[in-house]
């Protein structure tokens, strides 16, 4: 990886993703290799964008999307990932990506897959809303209470954002007062 960060500032690109994707095969959750990965990719596609690809790409996500299912998710993933080095910027793909993720059980990089659509979508709330719970999925209360906080300001009924400011505010709660250890009330009280 830390090849791939100097080929990186290098302006290497293909070493960087196939780099990447060599680590990604023999451990696919690990959300740092995914971040240099797609910083690579970025820089790759503002070099050359192709009209042609993009429609390819998204007609792509929509196949796989038709055919998404939990015991494929590791298929999808791997095609959401190709999909992905063509282009980065694919909201469709990240979807899949995300989605692909949670039902493997991967929080951090659900929430790695939110926080790259959030960059290309920051005002799409249902994205924010996931992006907020896959951020308690990732054991991170703190920040999903921000989201939840943010999205009540521009729209203050919003009852998938109370919730998510509520369980938010449960879990920091919990980790902070180290609620959930074993012991009885009187002790944690005590402390």
């Amino acid at each position: 990886m830390e090849n791939a960060r100097i080929a990186l500032e290098r302006g290497q690109l293909e070493y960087v993703l196939d780099a990447t994707d060599e680590i990604l095969r023999a451990a696919p959750a690990c959300v740092p290799v995914r971040r240099l990965q797609r910083e690579a990719q970025l820089k790759r596609f503002r070099a050359r964008r192709g009209f042609m690809a993009r429609v390819a790409v998204w007609f792509a996500a929509w196949l796989l999307r038709v055919r998404a299912e939990p015991e494929r998710a590791g298929q999808t993933l791997a095609a959401a990932e190709r999909l992905l080095r063509r282009d980065p910027t694919s909201v469709p793909v990240l979807g899949l990506l995300a989605e692909s993720a949670r039902l493997l059980g991967w929080p951090e990089t659900v929430a790695f897959a939110r926080e790259a659509l959030r960059e290309l979508r920051p005002a799409a709330r249902d994205n924010l809303i996931a992006l907020g719970e896959a951020w308690l999925g990732a054991g991170q209360p703190a920040k999903a209470l921000r989201l939840a906080e943010e999205v009540l300001r521009t729209h203050p009924v919003d009852g998938p954002a109370l919730e998510l400011l509520r369980q938010a505010s449960i879990d920091q709660t919990v980790a902070a007062g180290n609620w959930d250890s074993a012991g009885t009330f009187r002790d944690k009280l005590r402390s």
